[in-house]
């Protein structure tokens, strides 16, 4: 399929990566000597000038640079604009295999010719990708099948060119000092063998399949496992147009707000409730039928949500709600996003800070009060911010990405930028909302907030108050530097104490109302009483400036 030699494409590749580094070098030794404002009328234009670059080189490559440009113009919250806007065009298509090759790789793989196996096969193919290609036949019992097959050499193309990034990447981490960078390309690696193993995605497509199948309106094709190998698949052919051809969904008569619905409820089954997705449902892999049916493709890119990480996210949103800083970030490690050295503690306290603000105040999550977020919400947002304010090198010794939270994001944008294309007017957060009020209070997670809570306060009721003992713990950092006067001490302090007993009274209440009032619950009545006779004292007493 390419007619590039290995040691050509290695040259090609490490002359571009050279020439990257080499012109931001140049740059920011200029900055040095005309000053900072040469350097910022400077900078835009020379990151579209390299992602124009990077796109014509991989445009001429092919190969598995097209999948990772790919994946480089859905990063948008760690590269330039300039980078996303320019890759995001790119199309994974690739110069077809000839039939004679096709024809080689099935009798190599299911044992009998074309003729013997199909009543019809077209020699042209409908589809070609950088790792196969699609062509349309009929099998012997009458059935309309989509066969996909991998190009010939596609197995070793795909290794020359995982160890020509892995050698780019070393050279990356050497000049830039990036901790963290071979662990991204451990996974990218992990990605592509995962996609060459087409029997893998035959087993993905059965699974969803099966966990959908009371799902009315989205289909999965059927896999013809008896005609399918780690290098074929063999499936059912589907009829349909682009999902985003609103033309042709109007000519139909399909509601494109009640298809957007159904296909995000789709995935927040598969990715909240069962744990596995379908993670590249780009608008090629997504068609509407005639019938108004949602119909699925290429499941080469799945990924799962292990249990570990689904119990996870429940608890680390209660976490949020109750803003415990130190839950948050053993949450976060247990989920594999924190390291557990010390180098990235100041890091992670930026990013749970960042973290809290964003759910408490953009999406206003506290008592489960969800606001209407759309993607377009982050920009200007506390998450927006952090972005600016916390560089590659940085974010890059902290967080770890494990490759299905990749997955994740892209799945993530790739959907929402359908929704917004085909029925803009539609907030897929209507439709999120009760998945994820569903998780937080799964389990008791209601009751758990309440509780911890209420223990909290207790235990600080006999020590500090809360807000007190995190002001003490930043200054033992050597956070803060302040004066404090007794007074003003002592008022803060009393002001904690009151607090607290209103809270203790107000959640007694809430517990004997939802207990119906029972007997067993008659001991909270005076305690109420008491705990309020305490509050009265307390505001008394510190009525006055001097108290």
């Amino acid at each position: 399929m390419d007619t590039i030699t290995p040691k050509k494409r290695a040259r090609k590749a490490y002359r571009l990566a050279n020439r990257i580094m080499w012109s931001y070098l140049r740059l920011y030794l200029a900055k040095r000597i005309f000053g900072k404002r040469y350097y910022e009328n400077r900078i835009n234009s020379l990151h579209e000038k390299n992602a124009l670059r990077i796109k014509t080189a991989i445009l001429d490559l092919k190969g598995l640079f097209t999948k990772v440009g790919q994946l480089l113009s859905v990063m948008s919250t760690i590269l330039p604009d300039a980078y996303a806007n320019v890759l995001e065009s790119l199309q994974d298509d690739a110069p077809a295999s000839s039939f004679e090759e096709t024809e080689k790789t099935i009798e190599n793989d299911l044992g009998e010719s074309i003729s013997t196996l199909f009543s019809n096969f077209d020699k042209t193919p409908i589809a070609s990708a950088s790792i196969g290609q699609v062509y349309k036949a009929q099998l012997k019992t009458g059935e309309q099948v989509a066969v996909k097959i991998q190009h010939s050499d596609i197995e070793a193309l795909a290794e020359l060119d995982l160890n020509i990034i892995e050698k780019l990447v070393k050279r990356l981490s050497f000049f830039l000092k990036i901790k963290g960078i071979d662990h991204v390309y451990k996974q990218v690696r992990l990605m592509v063998e995962e996609e060459l193993n087409y029997s893998l995605e035959a087993e993905s497509m059965q699974r969803i399949s099966a966990n959908l199948s009371d799902f009315e309106g989205i289909v999965v094709p059927k896999v013809y496992s008896a005609y399918s190998s780690s290098k074929i698949i063999v499936c059912d052919f589907h009829e349909g147009v682009k999902i985003t051809n609103v033309e042709k969904l109007a000519e139909w008569n399909i509601d494109p707000k009640e298809i957007s619905e159904r296909l995000i409820t789709a995935f927040c089954k598969m990715i909240l409730d069962d744990g596995f997705y379908h993670a590249d449902p780009h608008p090629g892999n997504v068609l509407v039928n005639q019938q108004g049916e949602i119909v699925l493709l290429d499941f080469g890119a799945t990924a799962q949500l292990n249990d570990e990480m689904r119990k996870e996210i429940p608890i680390l949103i209660q976490h949020i709600i109750r803003k415990d800083t130190a839950k948050i970030i053993k949450s976060l490690q247990k989920m594999g996003f924190l390291g557990n050295d010390s180098d990235s503690k100041d890091v992670a306290g930026k990013l749970v800070d960042a973290l809290t603000t964003f759910v408490q105040n953009e999406i206003k999550i506290d008592n489960l009060n969800f606001k209407e977020v759309s993607i377009d919400d982050i920009k200007g947002s506390s998450l927006d911010k952090l972005r600016k304010e916390i560089g590659i090198k940085e974010l890059a010794t902290t967080i770890q990405v494990p490759k299905d939270w990749i997955l994740l994001e892209r799945a993530i944008i790739l959907i929402h930028g359908i929704s917004a294309t085909i029925a803009p007017e539609y907030n897929p957060m209507d439709t999120v909302k009760p998945y994820l009020k569903k998780m937080v209070l799964s389990k008791g997670g209601l009751k758990s907030i309440i509780l911890d809570t209420i223990k909290q306060q207790f235990g600080a009721l006999i020590q500090l108050p809360s807000e007190l003992n995190e002001f003490l713990n930043k200054a033992n950092d050597g956070k803060l530097e302040v004066q404090v006067r007794n007074k003003d001490a002592r008022r803060f302090y009393a002001l904690g104490q009151q607090f607290m007993l209103l809270i203790s009274i107000l959640f007694l209440l809430l517990m004997r109302t939802l207990n119906n009032g029972k007997d067993a619950t008659n001991w909270m009545i005076p305690v109420c009483f008491g705990l309020g006779i305490l509050l009265v004292y307390s505001v008394w007493k510190n009525r006055k400036p001097n108290k």
